[in-house]
């Protein structure tokens, strides 16, 4: 009996192909720029060719991509372009708020955008609508998204294996025609890895922002992909790491060996007026984020429940990744009679939620450097957190409490914080003082150069 032999992923040609490929990149990323364009493989990469232009030496750089003593400055006007996938509606007005991390990017990339040295585009992704739009100063690439490439966590059929050489290939292509010098992404994911192999592809420079704690806890982050290891890998490849804590730089140094610069979080100063809010002007509990397992709702949910006499406001932003969370937390919200629900509140309308606040409430499991702590303190509002406290702050700084994940410990802190205006008060004085000399938009940005212009 003949056994037949068994039929392989790939064909003999995808096979030889991808081989060569994978060749030419591992040969171009160690090499030394010369004076022929290391785009002359054009026969393996399928794009066309780029315009020409002076390669950024990257002899400093060694495969860890740490920056080395000789290393050169870039001089000049800069293009900057801000990698930011999901942040495309807070270009919009009239659009939903995102995410914290790109809406740290969104406000660098409109403060860079205003300076004479600076040019500033952002990548992003749409439904539909694909193109290029001047927004301001910043012009915004729209790119249109395709279908996901995940295969349950397993090993992907070859399908899936030809979708994701296509969309690297196709994003070569893409970061090449939009020829910046600087490339800046937040947050764990496989595409990370897509993004830093690139640039060193280009000879341009990548720097990671650190979106969450969980980017660096664990080998992979929180990324679930048969190509996860590509996300370490980026990391490693990437020019500089931004980092929102020195708990992060840490993690940083331990898991991946690198140093990281620490740029905090940062938001526009708020009016004078909005920190100095008359108590009857404070009158609500507020909880503000994606509604996702790690942010726990639910857990809201239930300070609202405990607190039935008191005021409370849920500002949430709907993840499409989980489509039934979301239907119940706004069912079990829509039966408490003392809660206030907003959904995707634009922007630029979040400072007034703050500015009306008692007490922020964070439920989340893990965050980077929180925007919303930020924001309540820049508008004088204590922050009681649950399990949340980057590098300490909340403690040592005396701008609010952290429960150190313990629910009970949760609500009698908040009890406390109830019960003393006077104490609510003492700790929002801390908070925006805290706030303007740590979290800054200004300082941020001008770390944010210093630190591009020193790649």
């Amino acid at each position: 009996m003949s056994i037949a032999r068994p039929v392989p992923i790939l064909s003999r040609h995808e096979r030889m192909r991808y081989r060569n490929q994978g060749r030419w990149i591992l040969r171009e990323l160690y090499r030394e720029p010369s004076g022929k364009s290391a785009m002359r493989s054009s026969h393996l990469i399928a794009a066309s060719e780029p315009a020409k232009r002076a390669s950024i030496p990257l002899g400093a750089y060694g495969p860890s991509g740490e920056n080395g003593a000789a290393g050169s400055t870039l001089a000049g006007t800069l293009h900057v372009c801000v990698l930011s996938p999901l942040g495309a509606g807070l270009y919009k007005s009239d659009v939903g708020y995102s995410g914290g991390a790109e809406f740290q990017l969104f406000l660098l990339a409109r403060a860079l955008s205003s300076e004479a040295d600076y040019r500033v585009s952002v990548l992003t992704t749409v439904n539909d609508g694909a193109g290029t739009e001047q927004v301001g100063l910043v012009t915004l690439i729209k790119r249109r998204a395709g279908g996901r490439l995940d295969n349950n966590g397993c090993w992907p059929a070859p399908k899936v294996i030809r979708g994701y050489v296509s969309a690297f290939l196709e994003m070569f292509a893409l970061l090449r025609s939009i020829d910046a010098d600087v490339y800046i992404h937040a947050g764990a994911g496989v595409e990370v890895g897509a993004y830093a192999l690139i640039c060193r592809l280009l000879h341009r420079r990548f720097v990671f922002v650190v979106a969450s704690s969980a980017d660096l806890c664990e080998p992979y982050g929180k990324v679930r992909s048969p190509l996860r290891w590509l996300y370490p890998l980026g990391v490693r490849f990437a020019h500089t790491v931004v980092c929102r804590s020195e708990e992060q730089q840490e993690w940083l140094h331990t898991r991946f060996h690198k140093v990281g610069v620490v740029i905090r979080s940062a938001h526009a100063e708020v009016k004078a007026q909005s920190r100095d809010q008359a108590p009857s002007e404070r009158h609500t509990l507020l909880w503000v984020g994606r509604v996702t397992p790690v942010k726990r709702p639910h857990q809201f949910l239930d300070v609202v429940r405990h607190f039935s006499d008191e005021p409370c406001t849920m500002v949430i932003m709907k993840d499409d990744g989980y489509p039934d969370l979301w239907l119940e937390i706004r069912k079990q919200a829509a039966a408490l009679p003392n809660l206030r629900v907003c959904e995707n509140v634009a922007w630029h309308a979040m400072d007034r939620f703050f500015e009306e606040a008692k007490v922020l409430v964070c439920t989340s499991e893990y965050e980077g450097f929180p925007n919303t702590f930020v924001q309540a303190a820049m508008a004088g509002a204590p922050i009681l957190s649950w399990s949340v406290d980057p590098d300490g702050v909340l403690v040592r700084h005396g701008i609010g409490m952290c429960a150190a994940g313990s629910f009970e410990e949760l609500l009698r802190m908040l009890q406390q914080l109830l019960s003393s205006r006077s104490l609510r008060d003492e700790y929002g004085r801390r908070a925006y003082a805290y706030a303007t000399e740590y979290h800054r938009l200004s300082d941020a940005v001008e770390r944010f150069k210093h630190m591009i212009r020193s790649l």
